[in-house]
């Protein structure tokens, strides 16, 4: 069986939190998509914005005026591009990641890939629609994020620690401009699925 060919890129269009890296973060992707059973060729964009950027997407793709921390836009079938199968684009607000890290007893770097995984799992295929899909779908981040770190505890947690990393993912990925009708890479994907944290 083929394993999983991934393409991903990074957009910040807001400056992400300390502690987190690019690398870290790709690594991460590979694992939760491995971890699923991802086969063939995916490819993911993760877009690091604003609380304004992902109010106008609930908005604009779901009718709903108010901010959210993260947006998930499978790729249909329709419009996947030559090099994909599967896959689709993660916007996270970082702010709003910021702001909410506290009560959940993270940091913003840890609230962020939490809300990444999250999006990862829906394009594999979760869904949180009602309180036990949801409580079984945050029981699946934990585990995933828990069995990442303890497999190579020593880059984040040293980024962690330092409250920052020696690869800041700001400093190694194209910065693109806030554009309500563009979430992410994916003109050609259509978003309807606005994933949030919590209740």
């Amino acid at each position: 069986m083929a394993g999983l060919d991934l393409d991903v890129e990074l957009i910040v269009e807001h400056a992400p939190p300390n502690g987190l890296d690019r690398s870290g973060l790709e690594r991460l992707i590979r694992f939760v998509l491995e971890a699923e059973g991802s086969r063939g060729a995916w490819a993911v964009a993760v877009v690091l914005t604003d609380d304004e950027r992902l109010q106008l997407l609930h908005r604009d793709f779901l009718g709903i005026d108010t901010p959210t921390d993260v947006m998930t836009f499978p790729i249909l079938d329709e419009d996947a591009p030559p090099v994909a199968d599967r896959g689709g684009d993660v916007v996270v607000s970082v702010e709003r990641a910021t702001a909410q890290a506290e009560e959940f007893g993270q940091t913003p770097a840890e609230e962020v890939r939490f809300l990444v995984v999250h999006g990862l799992l829906h394009l594999c295929g979760w869904d949180d629609a009602s309180d036990t899909t949801r409580d079984r779908m945050l029981e699946r981040q934990a585990t995933l994020i828990a069995a990442f770190d303890a497999a190579q505890p020593s880059e984040w947690e040293s980024a962690s620690s330092n409250g920052r990393s020696d690869a800041p993912l700001g400093a190694r990925v194209r910065c693109v401009g806030a554009d309500s009708s563009r979430p992410g890479l994916a003109h050609r994907r259509r978003g309807h699925a606005i994933k949030r944290r919590g209740t």
